[in-house]
């Protein structure tokens, strides 16, 4: 084994038989000795939105808690179970702003990690450059604090605590800087 996974500190019981005998196996798993179980960490998925408005300024959000608790953030959020990553971004984007998108375009996908409460889960972003129906509704609910459009020229990835909208927003900036063809027609 190379690396242990992480949260090493944390998975000691067995969630098949109790026992203390969780051992790092590899670095996304750990074997029980005692009953051979084997437990993954496998990533979990979550959607990224890339919201412009008429002024081609990016939608940007300020996280209430933690992690990164007063950073900078893109709306988006977890998959539930049974959910399609498209519809995922749907609801994530109405429950946190009151927006209801119109059309969503694939960006890009990028790999994260979220510490919550004592444990580091793995992540997959996934990023989609979306229309929304309207502003006029926006409003900063659930788990976003407040909301801003920022033009991209002027915008400060630093402010950003988690590491995948850093990356994502540096790709999409990098696709416009390329002359590619833009996301929507």
């Amino acid at each position: 084994m190379k690396s242990p996974p992480s949260n090493q500190q944390l998975f000691i019981h067995c969630p098949r038989c109790g026992e203390a005998a969780l051992e790092p196996a590899t670095k996304k798993s750990f074997a029980c000795t005692a009953c051979q179980f084997v437990f993954y960490l496998n990533c979990a998925a979550a959607t990224v939105a890339l919201i412009l408005n008429e002024k081609n300024q990016l939608l940007v959000t300020r996280r209430r808690k933690d992690p990164f608790k007063g950073t900078l953030d893109l709306p988006g959020g977890f998959a539930e179970p049974g959910e399609g990553i498209e519809q995922c971004l749907i609801r994530e984007i109405k429950e946190e702003l009151d927006l209801e998108i119109t059309h969503l375009e694939y960006l890009c996908s990028a790999p994260n990690t979220y510490p919550y409460k004592s444990v580091v889960y793995p992540v997959t972003d996934m990023a989609f450059v979306c229309k929304v129906k309207t502003f006029d509704t926006i409003k900063a609910r659930d788990d976003i604090d407040n909301f801003y459009f920022v033009d991209l020229a002027k915008l400060d990835t630093q402010l950003f605590g988690l590491s995948s909208p850093k990356r994502i927003i540096r790709h999409y900036l990098k696709v416009l800087s390329q002359n590619q063809p833009p996301v929507f027609p």
